[in-house]
């Protein structure tokens, strides 16, 4: 197997959004003499967030670039490292987006 260390940054990596939620809701209440308690009515909340990573194409390692609120900003933020990703080689797209 031959392992490449030099070249462009899109010959290693590819970018995708990954859509990520969280809920918040209210925590079961136990007690020792009865198994469970019906707990007060609370709103559940739903919170939504996107991930925009650099995935290796030869470990499927993910690499968390940046976090975004909404999906239009995380596809705007994909398509800029995109032209980033064509354009630098390995070792600048890693010194500037990847984390090690």
């Amino acid at each position: 197997m031959r392992v490449r260390v030099f070249g462009k940054a899109g010959d290693f990596y590819r970018l995708r959004v990954l859509k990520l939620n969280e809920e918040s809701s209210p925590e079961l209440d136990w007690h020792d003499d009865i198994l469970f308690k019906k707990p007060p009515v609370e709103e559940v909340r739903c919170y939504e967030w996107y991930v925009l990573q650099a995935v290796s194409i030869d470990s499927e390692e993910a690499h968390p670039i940046r976090r975004f609120e909404d999906s239009s900003e995380a596809m705007r933020g994909r398509d800029k490292v995109d032209e980033f990703l064509r354009e630098l080689t390995k070792q600048e797209f890693e010194s500037r987006f990847l984390k090690r």
